[in-house]
């Protein structure tokens, strides 16, 4: 038959599963909000790397142009001479 009865160690056992338990979960709440954290960080940092290549990509083209203006400028001189 099973026996039914409490006894002490049946109580410390069951308190160090439960203790165990509510450890482990506040532990992975707090892993999970890390995450969280870290993923907003991420997402913010790669939105503003995006927006810096993109303000260098039009610093390049405006550049360039000026280049191809020189470049232009320079043709007529040589051609005027």
């Amino acid at each position: 038959m099973i026996d039914t009865t409490i006894n002490l160690a049946n109580i410390v056992t069951i308190a160090t599963v439960a203790g165990t338990l509510f450890f482990t979960t506040g532990t992975y709440t707090e892993k999970i909000d890390s995450v969280k954290t870290d993923q907003e960080k991420s997402v913010k940092r790669i939105a503003k790397n995006e927006k810096d290549i993109t303000d260098l990509k039009i610093t390049t083209a405006k550049i360039e142009t000026k280049i191809d203006e020189r470049f232009d400028r320079i043709e007529d001189i040589l051609m005027e001479k």
